[in-house]
């Protein structure tokens, strides 16, 4: 029994450590202005972030918050609140501050932790600049961390890709317009190109980080509008294969069943080549709907060739035998026009005989 106790003590004791161990902190609120979009250098950033934090009850630890940030003349204040009241102040300079836990530690009670940073983005920063970075440690290690990074654009970088998505711009309306001329549908596209356009447009005369938004803009909609041509394109091209499977199926027909010919040897050749087509036909139509518009232009292409193939074959076949005439699937119709002849022949010849009986008197 004595054992039981015992281990169920040390249980006890190993899930309190556990616990203790589990120093961390949550982010109620963080405000950063500005509260998007890229920074520029030399512009003036505030930060404020509203923290509650757990601390180790037990002595002999060395528990702290540290902060960093890479803006440049950073002032830092902070304020610590028990139970919604201010129980202690304090402003600190530099890119690391420390709260040590003389200054967190407060014991009891709803602990929160107004921290707030303001600084200047340095002028030689390209990329990204940290504005906020906090560690919660524990005898030199961290236990919790939260860091927040901005993107940092220059006149320069901005004009550069300006230039980029301009050019860009170009070559999207040279597509548009010959595919426009091949007969794609483009009315989409046209909607993106003018969105890319106004956005490109608004860039060049906006500052750095206004620009940036703007042709971030513009690359998106000129993403669209490439996806939605090269759909509209392969839409175009399986459409014109199906037209021409069409037209051959036409010829086919006649030969079939105005020309009786549907054994002959180069009829059969026809339909072979025919049966090839609609198999590329039917692939280009799967890769369409699975939005594999290359090769769904791709099976339509193949598809167009074989078809076209059997068609120039089918005007050949048709050119060297003619209309001609033949008892073909109209059989009846013939057989009816035969009769009507013969008897309007009988017919004529009656009227004669009878003219002659009747002079002869």
């Amino acid at each position: 029994m004595k054992a039981n106790i015992s281990r169920w003590i040390i249980l006890l004791l190993a899930l309190v450590c556990v616990v203790q161990v589990a120093s961390a902190f949550d982010i109620k609120t963080e405000t950063v202005n500005p509260a998007s979009g890229a920074l520029e250098p030399g512009q003036q950033v505030n930060a404020r972030y509203v923290l509650t934090y757990d601390m180790i009850t037990d002595t002999g630890n060395d528990e702290s918050f540290e902060f960093s940030t890479g803006l440049q003349n950073p002032v830092w204040d902070f304020i610590i609140f028990r139970d919604g009241v201010a129980i202690y102040t304090t402003k600190k300079t530099g890119y690391y501050p420390i709260l040590t836990e003389f200054e967190i530690a407060y014991g009891d009670g709803d602990i929160q932790l107004d921290a707030q940073v303001r600084g200047i983005v340095p002028s030689s920063a390209t990329g990204k600049v940290l504005v906020t970075k906090i560690d919660h440690l524990r005898d030199e290690d961290v236990k919790d961390t939260h860091s927040v990074s901005r993107d940092v654009v220059n006149a320069a970088q901005v004009e550069g890709s300006l230039s980029a998505q301009q050019q860009r711009l170009k070559d999207l309306k040279a597509d548009v317009d010959e595919k426009a001329a091949e007969g794609v549908d483009v009315t989409a596209v046209q909607a993106k190109y003018n969105a890319a356009s106004q956005a490109l447009t608004s860039a060049a005369s906006a500052g750095p980080s206004q620009a940036a938004s703007y042709i971030a803009t513009a690359k998106t909609n000129m993403d669209e509008a490439d996806s939605l041509l090269d759909k509209s394109w392969a839409e175009k091209e399986v459409a014109n294969t199906g037209t021409t499977i069409e037209t051959l199926d036409g010829m086919i027909t006649y030969f079939v069943e105005n020309r009786s010919m549907a054994s002959d040897p180069q009829v059969v050749a026809i339909m072979t080549k025919r049966e090839s087509a609609v198999q590329f036909y039917s692939q280009a139509q799967d890769n369409l709907n699975a939005k594999n518009y290359p090769l769904a232009r791709s099976k339509a292409a193949d598809g167009l060739n074989k078809a076209n193939e059997a068609l120039t074959d089918a005007n050949t076949l048709k050119e060297k035998i003619g209309e001609g005439f033949n008892f073909g699937g109209n059989l009846l119709l013939y057989i009816g026009i035969g009769v009507v002849l013969i008897l309007v022949v009988v017919g004529v010849v009656f009227y004669r005989k009878k003219t002659g009986w009747d002079e002869l008197g």
